[in-house]
């Protein structure tokens, strides 16, 4: 008895020792396979915004799809601060508007004294934000663009492209640098009109006006406002501006009673969305794009109103805001996907990867 367990414990003891070995030359092998995981930071906008949870959403959707991709939604101040901080390699994609990519490229605007060389492609497109300055609906004294002279301005958040876009449509009108031009938090704002701190906020609604951000609600919520009407003559000057769209907009986004307020609504409106770089190779967006766009309605439509809207419509939006920018590279795992679905013009451009990368 005593000589069988003697047995029987070396024998367990060998055993143990082969399973170590076996272990062990498997471990790096499965620790590689682990590694080959690629991890995408997704740059988003400011947190509280539309820009970040839909952002979280669409990392969530990646996560849950895509075996071989982890993706995660990082705030920033917006669409102007997520470009610049892709350039210096801390964003894999950056959200932007088909405005700051403009700009990025073109070395204009935010980008004119200090060009970067590491610009995003055009890549997945999600919602139109509208430009749609208000004030409380008891202020008489302010009833047009040129009525903001002298005034305290809030246009946004700064480093974003809302604020970079009220700045450049203002310029034009000849009123930015005759303006007080002031900061808040988002969900701060609404105070601050309240008390008188900020005359104007520069808001903006979604997708013509249907939805807005949550800090718009918040102040739609708490107070009568009144969205600016432009004169005919402001009118006009925005009509010309290349790059945007300007008309009337829809005050759905609004509560009843200040729906009643505001039976009129015009602004001009951009689209926005989220952009690889040449360093991304092609099936990987193509393999992120085409997740977003076919599991919309499952994974993104729960999410929130935006992104239920972009579920709906998400190919117009697509060749909608490529047309707009059709001056801009897309990123060849986008024209791919497009092209399988019998949608990219040729008036388009296929941008070019970085070298060594396909």
């Amino acid at each position: 008895m005593k000589k069988f367990s003697i047995y029987g414990i070396c024998f367990f003891v060998a055993l143990v020792f082969a399973g170590a070995m076996i272990l062990m030359s498997v471990g790096p092998g499965v620790s590689s396979a682990l590694a080959k995981k690629t991890h995408i930071r997704l740059g988003t906008s400011k947190e509280g915004s539309t820009g970040y949870s839909c952002g979280v959403g669409l990392s969530s959707c990646i996560n849950k799809n895509l075996t071989d991709v982890s993706m995660e939604a990082v705030p920033t101040p917006g669409s102007t601060a997520s470009v610049k901080i892709f350039s210096k390699k801390n964003l894999d994609m950056a959200y932007a508007s088909t405005w700051t990519l403009r700009d990025a490229y073109n070395n204009t605007g935010p980008f004119a004294k200090k060009p970067i060389a590491r610009r995003p492609m055009q890549g997945w497109y999600y919602l139109t934000a509208d430009w749609i300055p208000l004030i409380k609906a008891d202020r008489s004294d302010i009833n047009s663009f040129h009525d903001m002279i002298g005034k305290k301005f809030f246009p946004h958040v700064a480093g974003s492209g809302i604020y970079d876009v009220y700045r450049y449509v203002f310029k034009e009108i000849g009123i930015w640098d005759k303006m007080k031009i002031r900061q808040t938090g988002l969900m701060d704002a609404s105070d601050s009109l309240q008390m008188g701190t900020i005359d104007v906020v520069g808001a903006n609604s979604i997708d013509g006006g249907l939805i807005t951000s949550p800090w718009v609600r918040n102040i739609d919520a708490r107070l009568k406002i009144k969205i600016l009407v432009p004169s005919a003559e402001e009118q006009s000057t925005i009509r010309k501006i290349s790059g945007i769209t300007f008309g009337k907009l829809s005050n759905k986004w609004m509560r009843p009673a200040n729906q009643v307020l505001n039976p009129k609504v015009l602004g001009w409106s951009v689209h926005y969305g989220f952009h690889p770089g040449p360093d991304m190779p092609t099936e990987l967006m193509y393999k992120i794009y085409k997740s977003w766009i076919e599991n919309g309605k499952t994974d993104l439509a729960p999410v929130n109103a935006t992104l239920k809207f972009a579920s709906e419509h998400s190919l117009d939006l697509q060749v909608n805001a490529i047309d707009e920018a059709r001056d801009l590279p897309v990123h060849p795992g986008v024209a791919k996907y497009l092209k399988e679905k019998g949608l990219w013009k040729s008036t388009w451009i296929v941008g070019k990867l970085s070298p060594g990368v396909n």
